[in-house]
C-alpha cells in the first residue's frame, strides 16, 4: 500500500525563509515540541488519501488530472502562526485578505469528488478544510499569544501534485508522484491586443 496526499507544493523562496523563521523560533524557545518539520517537507495539504493499493495509483492521478482541468491559477500569501490544541500541531496560516482562499477550497472539494467518482473505495476526510503548513507535531510549549506573524510571501500556484508519504533511509519524506497543470479558463492567457 502507499500513502498519498495531493497538495501544493511550496516555492523554494518559501521553504527558505519559514525555515529561517521557525529556527529562530525555536533558539528563542517560544514553541517547544518534540518533533519538528524539516525545510523539504513544507507544503499545503490539498486532500489526504491514506493508504491506497499501488494498482490504484493511475486512478488517483486521473482523479487529479481531472480536477486541475477545472482550476485556474490563484494567489496565496503566508499570515499568521497558529496551533491545533488537540493534534498539538504548530502551523503557519494563510492570509485570507490577501489569498484567494476560495479558489483553494473549491480545488479541495474539486479533488475531493473526483476521487470519490475514480477512487469509490478511498474514504477521504470528512472534516472542515483548514489549509496550513505544518511546522511541528507533538507541541510541548505554546506561548499565550502566538508569535507574531512573520513577513507576508505571495506566490502564484499553477498546479496541482500528488504526493507520496513514504521513508527512504528511515527519514519520512514526501516526494511527488505525479504534477498537475491547472487548465481552467483563466489559465490560458491571449495576448493583449492594440487598444482600440
Amino acid at each position: 500500500m502507499r500513502r498519498l496526499f495531493f497538495g501544493l507544493e511550496l516555492p523554494v523562496a518559501w521553504k527558505d525563509a519559514i525555515a529561517n523563521w521557525v529556527e529562530s523560533i525555536r533558539q528563542e524557545g517560544q514553541v517547544v515540541a518534540r518533533n519538528w518539520s524539516r525545510r523539504d517537507l513544507y507544503h499545503l495539504t490539498v486532500l489526504f488519501l491514506g493508504m491506497v493499493d499501488p494498482a490504484d495509483v493511475p486512478r488517483a492521478a486521473e482523479a487529479g488530472q481531472r480536477a486541475a482541468a477545472e482550476q485556474a491559477p490563484f494567489r496565496l500569501t503566508t499570515g499568521s502562526f497558529g496551533r491545533f490544541e488537540t493534534s498539538r500541531v504548530f502551523w503557519l496560516g494563510l492570509d485570507a485578505r490577501h489569498s484567494d482562499l476560495d479558489a483553494l477550497t473549491a480545488l479541495h472539494r474539486r479533488v475531493r469528488t473526483d476521487v470519490s467518482i475514480c477512487l469509490p473505495g478511498v474514504n477521504t476526510e470528512d472534516r472542515p478544510y483548514r489549509p496550513h503548513i505544518t511546522l511541528a507535531r507533538e507541541l510541548r510549549q505554546f506561548p499565550e499569544h502566538a508569535p507574531a506573524p512573520p513577513q507576508a510571501l505571495s506566490h502564484e500556484f499553477t498546479e496541482l501534485c500528488l504526493f507520496e508519504s513514504t521513508r527512504a533511509n528511515g527519514q519520512l519524506v514526501y516526494p511527488v508522484i505525479r504534477r498537475f497543470p491547472f487548465c481552467g479558463a483563466a489559465a490560458i492567457r491571449m495576448p493583449e491586443g492594440p487598444a482600440r
